[in-house]
């Protein structure tokens, strides 16, 4: 697997490091928000195939570099961009900002975007990183309920039936 890790944060691009290597992932990491995105489009230009990254891993809160004018871009504008020039790019957002408030961030992309919220253990990060079933199927209703004109962001009864009869057939899978 092949990921770009995006964040700032130099203690926990450390520890992505020893959780990642310890599995034999390949990653590059990229510290503001430039790097970030000239480590995305560079790795499009010098890819075979479409995609070169299988996920990026996103803060929120990422500086600009010194010498730049985007002092006010953060992770979200750096998702925007990315989805932008691959609408299927599978991103986890990685942070520490309260869940209620991120969400309604998190929900302007229009998109699946998962979230792990900081602190968190190794095993969670792992599973998260590891589990692109649950990625692919969960993207697939959101892109279900978008072509029957229904908003993710705002379910109703029918949505909540769905995705309990999905989590469903999800577990019985997985787990029988």
């Amino acid at each position: 697997m092949n990921i770009l890790i995006i964040e700032d944060d130099i203690d926990i691009c450390h520890l992505y490091s020893i959780w990642l290597k310890e599995y034999n992932y390949h990653y590059i990491i990229a510290r503001t928000v430039e790097d970030g995105l000239f480590e995305y489009q560079n790795s499009l230009q010098n890819s075979t195939t479409f995609n070169n990254f299988d996920l990026i891993i996103l803060d929120y809160d990422l500086p600009p570099r010194k010498d730049s004018a985007m002092s006010t871009k953060n992770g979200l504008y750096v998702a925007k961009e990315i989805l932008g020039l691959n609408k299927n790019q599978r991103i986890i957002f990685a942070s520490a900002w309260p869940q209620k408030i991120f969400n309604e961030y998190v929900k302007t992309l229009k998109c699946f975007i998962e979230i792990l919220q900081k602190p968190f253990e190794q095993d969670l990060f792992i599973k998260m990183v590891q589990d692109t079933f649950v990625f692919d199927t969960l993207k697939k209703v959101v892109e279900d309920m978008r072509k029957n004109g229904k908003n993710p962001n705002e379910p109703n009864a029918e949505s909540y039936v769905n995705l309990f009869e999905l989590l469903w057939k999800l577990q019985k899978d997985t787990f029988w």
